[in-house]
């Protein structure tokens, strides 16, 4: 039992999943410490007193701020970006400094994690391997955004002399983000003097409201949409992008269940399901892609190069053979298994490249044949011994 348990906590660990929730855990360890560094009711003081108050207070407020950024990192993991690999690689190293510096209670689980997360990063470098894709919206609203406050920044720091507070390019930058998400502290404004000053200071408002508006649309619009897909009972591109060595279930009848009652307990499972396929799968553990089995990009969201195996199995022998045709083109090597409703259609299952084909009403003519051959209940005891195997399979 105890052994069972450790190597399941190694796999959990060791998988893509499993790390990027580590690295999302350590982001919030780390915003805790430096929340609780600040407020310094959990210091160490026999650390602390060999440091400078202001180290650790630095450590504090920059551990929050590396916290919320490698959060927003594990997002990118999530997706397998090279680029959030290279950030963590960076980050997580930082959390360990600013959690030596913080002299808090929670710096020693914090140390402890982010030195097990950078090993385990650095040991998944052939994972995250997808470069970031940005849509026109997207670049465009970052576009947007950075012109927006530079725009501020270098008109407002021009004009400093017709402000108050307003003394540094940093106080610019500062008035220009403060304006722009309408907080508006007061601590700087334009002179009541200067009309052209008020008007711009107005002109920065209406443009970084504006831009802020547009980016945090592009944000939030593919989180709503990832919504919709999961009430839709849906599978997302996250989801999919973290499949590794599952079975791709092409289709979704009568025989669909059976299969998944026999495969989950052993890996991950994809059903691929046409977009008008009336069946749903209710078990929680298997994910579902809806789109067209003969099509190369159904396959390629569906993470084919990582897969196991691919399982064919419905009772519409042309779209089968097609599916299989499909499958084997954009793969020399995965392991193909049909379901042959046609007897005649079995070479031809063979002949566009899957492996094994089984045929049921063959292999349910056979079991007839042999009960009525001996005169014993064939049938039923293939079936009981099957389900026997299966009823083993899950209480291990």
């Amino acid at each position: 039992m105890i052994d069972t348990a450790k190597s399941v906590s190694i796999s959990y660990i060791k998988s893509t999943k499993g790390i990027v929730q580590l690295v999302a855990v350590l982001s919030v360890l780390s915003i805790v410490t430096g929340v609780a560094t600040l407020t310094g009711a959990a210091k160490i003081n026999f650390i602390a007193d060999q440091l400078p108050l202001t180290a650790t207070e630095s450590a504090g407020f920059t551990g929050s701020l590396t916290g919320f950024l490698l959060f927003l990192t594990s997002y990118g993991l999530r997706r397998r970006w090279r680029a959030a690999w290279y950030v963590s690689l960076f980050l997580v190293p930082t959390v360990t400094i600013q959690g030596v510096l913080q002299s808090s209670i929670f710096s020693t689980p914090l140390v402890l994690l982010s030195l097990v997360v950078f090993v385990i990063l650095l040991s998944k470098e052939g994972v995250f391997d997808r470069n970031v894709t940005l849509t026109d919206t997207q670049i465009a609203a970052g576009l947007a955004l950075v012109g927006a406050q530079a725009y501020g920044t270098i008109g407002t720091y021009s004009l400093r002399n017709e402000f108050r507070g307003i003394d540094t390019l940093l106080d610019a930058f500062y008035f220009t983000i403060v304006t722009g998400s309408t907080v508006g502290y007061g601590d700087a404004t334009p002179i009541p003097e200067s009309g052209f000053a008020r008007l711009y200071a107005l002109s920065v408002l209406i443009v970084s409201t504006a831009t802020f508006a547009v980016a945090l649309g592009t944000l939030l619009t593919p989180a709503i949409e990832n919504r919709f897909t999961e009430a839709l009972g849906m599978t997302d591109d996250a989801e999919l992008d973290q499949l590794s060595g599952h079975i791709i279930i092409a289709g979704n009848d009568q025989l669909t269940a059976p299969i998944i009652d026999n495969l989950q307990s052993d890996c991950s499972i994809l059903v691929i399901s046409d977009t008008d396929t009336p069946q749903s799968i209710t078990e929680s553990d298997v994910l579902e892609l809806h789109g067209s089995r003969t099509s190369n990009e159904t396959f390629e969201r569906a993470r084919l190069d990582t897969a196991r195996a691919v399982v064919i199995a419905t009772e519409d022998d042309a779209e089968d053979i097609m599916t299989a045709i499909t499958v084997r083109k954009q793969d020399d090597d995965i392991w193909i298994v049909a379901a042959a409703t046609n007897n005649e259609n079995i070479e031809k299952f063979r002949f566009v490249g899957a492996n094994t084909i089984i045929s049921p009403a063959l292999v349910g003519g056979e079991l007839l044949a042999e009960s009525a051959r001996t005169q014993q209940d064939t049938a039923t005891e293939v079936v009981q011994h099957l389900q026997k195997e299966q009823e083993d399979n899950r209480n291990h």
